[in-house]
């Protein structure tokens, strides 16, 4: 779904603790887009995209429609920004024309492809409307006090309706949410909406017989939780964040994956949840497993600034709608110890290796320490997830060392791994053969290569004291 909201009165409104729910619900998913839709100019919204608690927008329709920009970059969308400046006379123009009524007072905030004042509403007379007309232009009046002259057919419903079309959108996934008369052009544009409690009177009774809108009774974000059960946009355990999650300890099956199942992305110094781009098909397999409702938890790293970034959060939600059981437990690694442990020793060294291209392998003490610390990290917040009755899998090569680490909490539950791009029994074969490699002693003394190889040739896992279990790959029990 898209919610397309006004902020002042509608997304910024309303009591803390809906506000707090909307916000997560939204952050908290892939399927809910976002789009502010305000009245306000582009350099009055950009304080609250520097706020944590509220979400990034994707899209941003200010000026009452007359700016529409991307929400990470901040960029125009094009060709609909240069569309709506075609339509425009001018500011000077139009502040020229309105200076013979007396009653119009300018405000005082940055505005653009907009001329907006202040005045009562006997001010707005037919004189005033005409010498907009004659410019092209059109009138706004709201709230008993807010008057935009603005372009000929701008308006923010016209702006979002172009901008759904633009991204090739559902109208019928498009929830519009506002709460005075300069909203109304999204519901009249034909999208389903809600008034949030506490509307303008004007715009209740402009839209009370509408049947695509909802005249909610909580204000501001506690309306549009309201609206997003009302038209059924997603299920209302899923709204109410009463939806079953997977404590920390309580995962049946926790993946163990260098990579998150979504991408994070940082805008204005904060992390923000993107749909996986790379055509890599093993995320989708490996999200399958946590259908229907699965239990769940997905290790991966994350690259954590210590002194830069605000306090790290180990768990995030995936998709409460598609996976309403499994969470993200992010492993914080700093950005230097991604690239020896990732970059460097499994790449330039341990791949090599493994694939019997040893002489190619660039092997640093320093950076085996590196991995060995890494993947300590891995094995602590895996056995932090894990149920006792838990499967662990153990989905890469560079994860290699996680069943047996020495870690502070129990010991793991029974696990398979995939091992690497080759047969388990492939790999460890090839580790005994490289000689010049000099970590293969510790890697070998700390995997339990006897049960893995039996385990190869067996249907049955087989037990170790060290509780790990290895079943053949490519196979989950």
């Amino acid at each position: 779904m898209l919610l397309a909201t006004d902020l002042d009165g509608t997304f910024l409104g309303g009591l803390a603790e809906h506000r707090q729910s909307l916000y997560q619900l939204i952050a908290g998913s892939q399927d809910v887009q976002l789009v502010f839709v305000t009245g306000r100019g582009l350099e009055a919204v950009m304080p609250i995209l520097s706020d944590p608690a509220v979400p990034i927008p994707d899209y941003i329709i200010c000026d009452v429609g007359g700016t529409v920009v991307e929400g990470g970059t901040l960029q125009p969308v094009q060709p609909l920004q240069a569309e709506i400046d075609q339509r425009w006379p001018g500011e000077h123009v139009v502040a020229e024309a309105m200076r013979r009524f007396a009653e119009l007072e300018r405000q005082e905030v940055p505005q653009q492809r907009r001329c907006s004042y202040f005045c009562h509403s006997d001010a707005v007379t037919p004189e005033l409307t005409e010498v907009a007309e004659a410019l092209n232009c059109e009138v706004l009046y709201s709230d008993s006090r807010y008057l935009d002259i603005l372009p000929k057919g701008i308006s923010k419903g016209s702006t979002l309706l172009r901008l759904a079309d633009h991204l090739g959108l559902d109208h019928s996934q498009i929830l519009v949410a506002g709460d005075t008369l300069n909203d109304l052009s999204m519901y009249e544009a034909g999208f389903q909406g809600v008034c949030v409690g506490q509307s303008e009177a004007a715009l209740l009774a402009a839209t009370r017989h509408m049947p695509n809108v909802l005249q909610a009774d909580d204000a501001g974000c506690g309306g549009i939780l309201q609206a997003i059960v009302h038209f059924g946009l997603l299920a209302q355990d899923y709204v109410r964040g009463s939806a079953e999650t997977a404590a920390v300890g309580r995962a049946d099956l926790v993946m163990v994956y260098h990579r998150l199942p979504y991408e994070e992305q940082r805008i204005n110094g904060r992390i923000v949840q993107r749909r996986p781009k790379s055509p890599n098909g093993i995320i989708p397999s490996l999200l399958s497993f946590f259908s229907a409702g699965k239990r769940g938890s997905w290790v991966a790293w994350s690259v954590h600034d210590e002194a830069n970034d605000p306090p790290f959060e180990v768990h995030t939600k995936v998709d409460a709608k598609a996976y309403p059981g499994l969470v993200a437990a992010r492993v914080a690694l700093s950005a230097e110890e991604v690239e020896i442990f990732y970059k460097r020793f499994s790449k330039e060294a341990f791949w090599p290796t493994l694939h019997t291209f040893w002489e190619r392998a660039i092997f640093r003490e320093e950076d085996w320490k590196v991995f060995l610390a890494v993947n300590r990290k891995f094995a602590e917040r895996t056995a932090a997830e894990a149920a006792e009755a838990a499967t662990v899998w153990l989905h890469d090569y560079n994860l290699w060392m996680v069943p047996a680490a020495p870690i502070s909490r129990r010991p793991m539950p029974s696990t398979c791994c995939r091992g690497g791009a080759r047969s388990s029994a492939a790999c460890s074969s090839a580790i005994t053969s490289a000689s010049t490699f000099p970590a293969r002693r510790r890697i070998l003394s700390m995997w339990p290569v006897v049960s893995l190889r039996s385990a190869l040739s067996s249907a049955r896992p087989v037990r170790r004291a060290s509780s790990v279990s290895v079943a053949p790959s490519g196979s989950i029990r």
